[in-house]
């Protein structure tokens, strides 16, 4: 009597939610709406606090002096991630801000990263190289400046 063969059928793994990269370079991250917005349908969210040694204080992303507000912001951010009930880890990198932004959605192959939109040449050429260098959608949303 011959054995029959076993076939295995492989089917593809079922992508559960996509990762989201939601970089704090506006310092205005921690609002509940925009983190609503952002990791609606998001498996995983990163976090990304790029301490830019180039940067100009106040104007795009964290300066060297600013780490303990950077750090504090991430905290915040991370505690309305985890309110939403997403897994959110964070990053804290030292460099440019466009290049780590690049370096990490290649790493970790995000799906998506998304920006509290800026009104500045800084912001606009970020979006540019993100949407040029990546294959994540680059979501930019509009959140009101807090009084």
């Amino acid at each position: 009597m011959k054995k029959q063969k076993k076939s295995t059928v492989t089917l593809p793994k079922k992508k559960i939610g996509m990762k989201v990269l939601i970089p704090l370079i506006s310092k205005r991250e921690n609002n509940e709406k925009f983190i609503a917005t952002a990791c609606r349908d998001a498996h995983e969210v990163f976090l990304l606090l790029v301490i830019d040694t180039e940067a100009m204080p106040g104007q795009f992303g964290f300066a060297a002096s600013e780490i303990g507000h950077g750090n504090q912001l991430m905290q915040e951010v991370k505690a309305i991630v985890e309110k939403n009930k997403k897994h959110c880890s964070d990053v804290m990198e030292w460099g440019s801000t466009e290049s780590k932004i690049i370096h990490l959605v290649q790493l970790h192959k995000i799906d998506k990263v998304v920006l509290v939109k800026q009104e500045n040449q800084f912001f606009k050429k970020l979006v540019k190289q993100l949407e040029e260098k990546t294959e994540a959608v680059v979501e930019v949303i509009e959140v009101q400046k807090q009084n």
